[in-house]
C-alpha cells in the first residue's frame, strides 16, 4: 500500500485496509476458542482472508488477469478431489474469461446489493457493502473478513454429506431459500453464507496454487452466494459463482431466491466469520 507501506488493499472509499497479521488472526482465534473449536471439529479446517474492502469490479479483474495468465503459462485443469489425481486441462475462451450478467454488474459495489441478508424480502435485515467494511462482526479487521471454510474442493451431492460434531454438510440439490434457512440451525451456529469477495477470492487462491478451477458446473459444483441479495422489480435475487466448462470462463449472474430448476447443479457454502472487538 502506497501510504502505509504494508500488504493490503485500498477499499471503495479509498482508504488503505492493511492485511491482517499473523499476531492479529491468532488473538481472534485464542478470543473464539471455543467457537473455533466447535467448528474445526465440525470440518472447518482452512483460515480465509477476505479483501471485503476491496472493489468487487477490482477483484473481478484480478480473476480475468490470473486465468489468463495461468492460460499462457502453467495451464488451467479441472478441479480434483485430491491432489493424487491426475490433472486434466481445460480450455480458457481466448475474449472473455469472467462473464458477468447486466443486472448484477450494475449493482456490484452499490447499495442495492445487500449483504448477508436474513431472509430474501424487501425486509431482508441485511446491510450495505459500506456498512460491512466497517462492522466487527463481518469484518474482524476493518476491511478483511477472517473465517474458516470446510477445504472442500467439490460441494458434496444430494446424499453424500458427512456429519461431524453434530453437524451435516450441506449438500447440492437446494435452493436459496432453503439454504439460508437451513444455516438457521443450531448446527450451523456461527455460519454465514459466501459472498462475491469470498468466491472470488477463493477462486483465486485454487488457480494460483493447484492451477485448478474452482465451482465447475459440470461437476454439480456451482455456488449460490447466499451472503447476497438483491431486489429487482420482477424478483428476488441471489447471485450464482460458476465455471463454465463448455466456454471456458467464469459465470456470474443471479437466479431467483426460490429457483428449483438449477438445484441439481448448485449448491452451498458457509463461511464462519470471526468478530472483531465490538462485534
Amino acid at each position: 500500500l502506497p501510504k502505509s507501506g504494508r500488504p493490503g488493499v485500498v477499499g471503495i472509499d479509498g482508504r488503505e485496509y492493511p492485511a491482517p497479521g499473523l499476531e492479529q488472526v491468532a488473538a481472534l482465534f485464542e478470543r473464539h476458542r471455543d467457537l473455533v473449536g466447535l467448528k474445526v471439529a465440525q470440518g472447518f479446517d482452512r483460515l480465509e482472508l477476505t479483501p471485503m474492502a476491496m472493489p468487487v469490479r477490482v477483484l473481478i479483474e484480478l480473476l480475468r488477469a490470473a486465468i489468463t495468465r495461468r492460460a499462457a503459462g502453467g495451464g488451467v485443469y479441472r478441479t480434483r478431489r485430491s491432489p493424487d489425481e491426475a490433472l486434466t486441462p481445460v480450455r480458457v475462451n481466448a475474449e472473455k474469461q469472467v462473464w458477468v450478467w447486466e443486472t448484477l454488474s450494475a449493482a456490484l459495489d452499490s447499495d442495492a446489493l445487500a449483504y448477508f441478508p436474513q431472509v430474501y424480502s424487501n425486509e431482508h435485515f441485511g446491510q450495505t457493502k459500506a456498512q460491512v467494511i466497517g462492522d466487527p462482526r463481518a469484518c474482524a479487521i476493518p476491511g478483511w473478513s477472517v473465517g474458516l471454510v470446510e477445504s472442500q474442493a467439490l460441494m458434496p451431492q444430494a446424499g453424500q454429506g458427512q456429519t461431524r460434531g453434530g453437524r451435516r454438510q450441506l449438500e447440492v440439490g437446494l435452493s436459496p431459500r432453503e439454504y439460508l434457512n437451513a444455516l438457521q440451525a443450531q448446527a450451523h451456529h456461527g455460519e454465514t453464507g459466501r459472498t462475491l469477495e469470498d468466491f472470488i477470492t477463493a477462486f483465486l487462491t485454487r488457480l494460483t496454487t493447484t492451477g485448478e478451477v474452482s465451482h465447475d458446473v459440470s461437476d454439480n459444483n456451482a455456488l449460490w452466494l447466499l451472503g447476497h441479495y438483491l431486489k429487482v422489480p420482477y424478483a428476488d435475487l441471489v447471485p450464482t459463482g460458476r465455471w463454465i466448462r463448455d466456454l471456458g470462463r467464469v459465470r456470474l449472474d443471479l437466479h431467483r431466491s426460490g429457483n428449483k430448476l438449477c438445484t441439481k447443479s448448485f449448491g452451498a457454502a458457509a463461511t464462519v466469520r470471526l468478530a472483531g472487538a465490538g462485534g
